[in-house]
């Protein structure tokens, strides 16, 4: 016959088992806890990226169209530093340089 010897009391061993239980539980919600903190947080951070990046292409599209046009602007102003753009918009408008005699064609 063998009979077990334990050293702790069977009262003692369930309070210690209690107590392990009891701290597994603790933990289990502090990782539960945690891993929601940070889903959420993720979650949240994700849909701002998104945010911003189509921010980022509309003022990209806002960009180039400002830079088309500055672009144009400048050509206009290279054309307009030479003498005979500036005669060409000149004549267009009806106008003539004082010696200049206007000849035009005339329909039948």
């Amino acid at each position: 016959m063998s009979v077990s010897v334990s050293r702790t009391p069977d009262r003692y061993r369930d309070k210690k088992i209690a107590g392990a239980k009891r701290r597994l539980r603790l933990w289990t919600a502090f990782m539960v806890l945690f891993l929601g903190w940070g889903t959420y947080t993720y979650i949240t951070q994700m849909s701002t990226m998104e945010d911003l990046r189509q921010d980022l292409k509309v003022r990209e599209k806002e960009k180039q169209a400002a830079e088309q046009i500055r672009n144009e602007l400048k050509q206009e102003v290279d054309r307009l530093n030479t003498t005979e753009y500036i005669l060409q918009i000149a004549r267009s408008r009806g106008m003539v340089l004082p010696d200049e005699v206007i000849i035009r064609k005339h329909d039948e």
